[in-house]
């Protein structure tokens, strides 16, 4: 298997130019969970049934950092389709392609996942990751993955639980405050809540889809204190995110106690107490188109 890219991630909006203003806010979060994890989530490509020569699709390909890491797993005779439907995403994955030396086998497709403008049976293998929760209708984006496999073929989707995703040490009576709020918070901005904890119901939502032998994988990671540069910058990132959802549903107290944890001026902000440990759980789905 050809050697994979090394664990720098080369999307960084301090040093490259063509970082756009016109992305997304979380494109920073993603950017420093991608370098702070990537020797995990290269792990996680390398476990898919993967062959050098192999046609893929990156479904929301979003910087390109998987469609990089897909493309050294299929060599130089495999292809990457990378498809996306926001220009200022692709824009910065064309760019991060080719600083990776990766033009020639990944190419960019702006589309919609519920109306993918490809033949069937046009890929060994389709990737999502953490973006099928994102998605309008996730079940017709997977239909559309089943249609565009080949017989045999394999979609792997990658998401975490929202309930889940991180095990951090703060008090239970607070997450279990927070979380409930933040639920409370979906659920006033989206009818279709439920789909941010889509990581507990993959399995389902593959054989609903028509793959056979649907599985999940979980993979581990923990971190703990002290935090890596980037580590430290997903974590703030989480944690304001949670407070934009959960604090205006939260009571005073609860509200004030969770705003002292996540505080950096805080002497209890809890990514700086010297005994901060955080794990993470992932999911990766795995279906397979009959033959």
């Amino acid at each position: 298997m050809e050697r994979a890219i090394g664990r720098a991630n080369p999307l960084t909006p301090a040093s490259t130019p063509y970082w756009s203003s016109r992305l997304p806010a979380y494109a920073e979060m993603l950017s420093a969970y991608h370098t702070a994890h990537a020797t995990e989530l290269q792990a996680m490509i390398a476990d898919l049934p993967l062959q050098h020569g192999a046609d893929v699709l990156d479904l929301a390909c979003g910087s390109g950092t998987y469609s990089c890491w897909l493309a050294a797993q299929v060599g130089p005779r495999g292809s990457v389709v990378a498809v996306d439907i926001d220009p200022a995403f692709l824009a910065v994955a064309e760019a991060v392609v080719a600083a990776a030396g990766m033009s020639e086998r990944v190419h960019m497709r702006r589309a919609d996942a519920a109306d993918l403008p490809f033949a069937d049976n046009s890929f060994d293998l389709a990737w999502c990751a953490q973006s099928m929760f994102t998605l309008p209708e996730p079940a017709a984006a997977l239909r559309e993955l089943w249609r565009v496999v080949r017989p045999g073929g394999t979609v792997a989707v990658f998401e975490n639980d929202t309930l889940h995703q991180l095990i951090l040490p703060w008090p239970v009576d607070l997450e279990l405050a927070v979380r409930k709020a933040q639920l409370r918070s979906f659920r006033s901005d989206t009818t279709t809540a439920e789909q941010f904890f889509i990581g507990r119901d993959l399995r389902t939502y593959l054989s609903r889809a028509g793959f056979v032998d649907c599985r999940i994988l979980a993979y581990t990671t923990v971190r703990q204190a002290p935090l890596e540069a980037n580590e430290r910058t997903f974590l703030q990132w989480y944690l304001q995110d949670v407070a934009e959802r959960a604090c205006a549903f939260l009571e005073p107290a609860l509200r004030t106690r969770f705003q002292r944890l996540i505080d950096p001026a805080s002497p209890t902000y809890l990514l700086d107490q010297p005994d901060f440990t955080v794990t993470y759980l992932d999911l990766l789905a795995l279906g397979r188109k009959q033959s």
